[in-house]
């Protein structure tokens, strides 16, 4: 039998949740704040606060890519966030059986970050983005070209032309420009074996940037790979 006052309890456990996380999060000196939205749903109360709230820039949530065919890198409460609102997202896949730690929480320092470059302007603003945090994080950047699968095209937005450049000359221009390691790559098969073999054993500290067009196209084999986090970015108006 469920007890009258079972809305009441589950709201409490909701704010000493979210409590206990602000309190791990105070030594990463970032500003705080907690809001517990009454929803039915986690996907209704993230969607519902995002279009409420049009300052978020970035939603980060955890998935275990347990959504419908052809959507493998996300589960159910993801896949609805990623369709309801535009807003970049930031996807981890926690690792099976790892137990939640109890202590502060600290800012990670990404060393490799992985680009996905289809010809695409989107692309080019993902390479953008990736460059910014490799500076931010004085991390390797690996541009890595993802071509179509047979019987599809490189997704250009209306109105957009693709881009030329190889990935070798951007790599080039970004050596020259910003001082970064940059590396270039093509893995047209096996994506799941590459970003094991770049990754090694520091796979914490990896990160691969793609537009959230690519999540949809060829790259979202690339993009499911369990442990490293995915960052799809939000198309520009």
């Amino acid at each position: 039998m469920i007890p009258d006052n079972w809305s009441e309890g589950e709201e409490i456990w909701g704010q000493d949740y979210l409590a206990t996380m602000a309190r791990r999060l105070q030594s990463s000196g970032v500003t705080i704040q907690t809001r517990h939205p009454e929803a039915a749903l986690a996907e209704q109360a993230i969607v519902s606060y995002t279009k409420h709230q049009p300052q978020v820039q970035l939603i980060a949530l955890t998935t275990h890519g347990r959504g419908a065919a052809g959507r493998a890198i996300f589960g159910s409460v993801a896949e609805q966030v990623f369709a309801s609102v535009p807003t970049s997202l930031l996807l981890l896949h926690p690792p099976k059986g790892k137990q939640t730690a109890s202590g502060p929480i600290v800012g990670t320092s990404y060393q490799t970050i992985i680009v996905l470059l289809d010809g695409s302007v989107a692309a080019e603003r993902a390479l953008h983005q990736a460059t910014s945090l490799a500076q931010e994080f004085s991390a390797t950047l690996v541009l890595v070209s993802v071509p179509p699968r047979p019987g599809e095209e490189i997704f250009v937005a209306e109105g957009e032309q693709p881009i030329s450049d190889s990935p070798e000359e951007k790599a080039q221009l970004l050596r020259t420009t910003t001082g970064l390691r940059v590396e270039t790559a093509t893995t047209a098969r096996e994506p799941e074996a590459f970003i094991e073999r770049i990754s090694g054993h520091g796979q914490s500290n990896l990160l691969v940037v793609a537009t959230r067009e690519q999540a949809l196209e060829g790259a979202e084999k690339f993009l499911r790979h369990r442990n490293v986090p995915v960052l799809l970015l939000a198309k520009l108006s």
